[in-house]
């Protein structure tokens, strides 16, 4: 390299650096880029053109090179920041949808819950028979001693009163489950993607979700809870340096 000339890392080093300055906007870059890429057309030699030795202009193409190269690279960078900013903030909502998913069944669950309890203590008190689905049967011991006309259509008030009640809360629970499924990324095997990029990000939610799985009565969405709470545990151990 003779003297005066500038090493080319050295000068796409430097453009970087400008190029990368926060006071630079995209649009700015852009239209250097524009500029660059229209001086360039400027001087590519068309067909049949007669090209002096060495081209038009060397060391100005070989500058409007660097600059170009270095200009979409920064562009490449910040577009690619951006991607991740996105990608973050979708992880973000995405864990606090089904985080508030969670609470939100945990607080109104107890009151469905309560509801259910009392409407099925006055089945039972009556002297019908309650099932898991909320159906009301009669018993022997009422047709035996009962109007027939009247006792159906108590067991009919109390059934759609029931099965509403067993429902609600199903529905609640099943609700929630489908949703963190969903904005997690819960599949059938593997750790969910939310999770993992969370963890690998130096968050840790597993605290809710264990309340959660200490509070739920046995079904669906507990087992839910649960498998997040070891998933989380196995994406931390991932996570940790090899001994």
């Amino acid at each position: 390299m003779s003297d005066g000339e500038v090493d080319p890392v050295e000068a796409h080093e430097q453009y970087l650096r400008a190029f990368r300055h926060p006071a630079v906007s995209r649009d700015q870059l852009r239209d250097l880029l524009d500029a660059v890429n229209a001086f360039l057309d400027t001087i590519t030699p068309r067909e049949d053109e007669f090209v002096p030795h060495g081209g038009w202009a060397p060391a100005s193409t070989a500058m409007a090179f660097q600059i170009g190269r270095a200009v979409e690279q920064v562009l490449s960078e910040r577009e690619d920041a951006e991607r991740e900013l996105v990608r973050r903030r979708d992880i973000r909502d995405r864990l606090v949808a089904a985080l508030d998913a969670v609470l939100d069944c945990l607080r109104t669950l107890p009151e469905l819950a309560d509801a259910e309890v009392k409407l099925g203590t006055i089945c039972v008190n009556e002297g019908y028979q309650v099932y898991d689905d909320g159906s009301v049967r009669t018993t022997p011991a009422q047709e035996i001693s009962a109007d027939a006309g009247l006792l159906e259509l108590r067991r009919v008030e109390l059934d759609e009163q029931m099965t509403a009640a067993v429902s609600a809360r199903n529905g609640l629970m099943d609700d929630t489950t489908d949703l963190i499924r969903e904005r997690l990324g819960v599949g059938d095997v593997g750790i969910p993607w939310v999770i993992l990029a969370a963890t690998q990000g130096g968050l840790d939610v597993s605290e809710p979700f264990e309340f959660a799985a200490d509070h739920l009565p046995d079904c669906e969405l507990r087992d839910l809870m649960v498998q997040l709470v070891t998933d989380i545990e196995l994406a931390r151990t991932l996570e940790e340096p090899a001994q």
